[in-house]
C-alpha cells in the first residue's frame, strides 16, 4: 500500500509540475511540493497506525483558558 501511494503522489507531481514548469510558474511549484509532502507524510503516518493528534485538541489548549475566564466572571 505504501508503494502505491509513493508511486501515484510521484506520478501525479511530475504531472502537474510539468505543466507549471511550461508556464513558469515557480510559486505554485513550491507550493504545491509543500502540500503534497505534507500530505504524502500523513498518510504514510496513518498507514503506520502513529496516532495522531486532532485540530480539536489544539483548539482546546486556545481556548480553554478563556471559557474559565468566562465561567468565573459569569458565575
Amino acid at each position: 500500500m505504501l508503494y502505491v501511494i509513493l508511486v501515484t503522489s510521484i506520478l501525479t507531481s511530475l504531472y502537474e509540475f510539468k505543466k507549471f514548469k511550461e508556464k513558469q510558474y515557480v510559486r505554485e511549484i513550491v507550493f504545491s511540493s509543500i502540500l503534497l509532502i505534507i500530505g504524502v507524510i500523513l498518510i504514510i503516518l496513518r498507514i503506520a497506525n502513529i496516532k495522531l493528534p486532532t485540530p480539536l485538541n489544539g483548539i482546546q489548549i486556545l481556548f480553554q483558558p478563556i471559557s474559565r475566564l468566562l465561567t468565573e466572571m459569569l458565575s
